[in-house]
């Protein structure tokens, strides 16, 4: 069988196509990618609904989608396990899909549903077939996710933890992960006091991923900049030899048409003038 070769641009990169899967594989590698991406986006609502104590019908609603986004999680994975050439090689390259699926499941204790806000984390798997399409993955955007994994993610913990709002528990994650600390929203419990430890030493992580990729971003964008000049100016010195070098094949042309015209008794002239010159330059003592 024909192992699979991904054509497409370098900057495309697709989560699930493996390398040495055969081309039937990594066609139904590619079919997990769209329904997989729309499946971690459905994490954010359903971690809203699911914090929010929601009941009745949107209650059930928000059961059902935990049940569904678990489920395909469920489904993805084993169908990769049973896609991938090797299932040693797939268990050590993706050690993130399956730390999601074991800490995440449905129907774990009411404390340790909090556990849910990891699914998140298959945010990072999935950014460059969000992002592919458009250009390449940079640092910037991971730096963006990660950023968002933490006040969104961190938020919702904290909310949980605290018996407080979503939205007061986002405030306390994005005043804790840029270092503010106003001290107005603080943890109360053991449980909080941990996660503000962990969100604390991971937000100055974040905060560096960010001011790196936007430094990375902008000086792309100054020497994207110089670079066009120089090749400006680079354009403009070939047009000028191009320039040079058709004057100086007019030149020659007018040579070669000057010496086809001498007679016969010029050519002997000049070739005795040749010959007198290489006795000449022969007989200078050297140095």
């Amino acid at each position: 069988m024909e192992v699979s070769e991904d054509h497409r641009p370098h900057h495309w990169r697709n989560t699930h196509v493996l390398p040495g899967m055969t081309e039937k594989q990594a066609s139904r590698a590619r079919k997990l990618d769209t329904p997989t991406v729309v499946a971690v986006l459905l994490v954010i609502p359903a971690l809203i609904l699911d914090f929010s104590e929601v009941g009745g019908l949107v209650g059930t609603v928000s059961s059902i989608l935990n049940w569904l986004i678990y489920g395909w999680f469920a489904f993805e994975f084993a169908c990769m396990l049973y896609l991938a050439p090797s299932d040693r090689e797939y268990f050590k390259n993706n050690k993130l899909d399956l730390f999601v699926l074991l800490t995440t499941i449905p129907i774990l204790p009411g404390a340790f549903q909090v556990l849910w806000v990891l699914r998140l984390l298959r945010l990072i798997d999935v950014l460059p077939v969000i992002l592919g399409r458009f250009g390449s993955v940079t640092l910037l955007p991971y730096a963006v996710v990660l950023a968002f994994i933490g006040v969104f993610g961190g938020g919702v913990a904290f909310a949980h933890f605290e018996n407080i709002s979503l939205f007061d528990g986002m405030y306390w994650a994005n005043t804790t992960i840029n270092t503010v600390g106003y001290g107005d929203v603080s943890a109360q419990t053991t449980a909080g006091k941990i996660l503000s430890m962990v969100i604390q030493w991971t937000g100055n992580v974040i905060l560096a991923l960010l001011i790196g990729g936007v430094a990375a971003v902008a000086q792309r964008a100054l020497l994207g900049n110089a670079i066009k000049q120089d090749l400006d100016e680079i354009e403009e010195d070939v047009e000028g030899v191009a320039e040079d070098v058709e004057d100086i094949e007019e030149d020659l042309e007018s040579l070669l048409q000057n010496a086809r015209n001498l007679s016969a008794t010029d050519r002997v002239i000049m070739k005795e003038l040749r010959d007198i010159r290489r006795r000449l330059d022969g007989g200078r003592p050297d140095g």
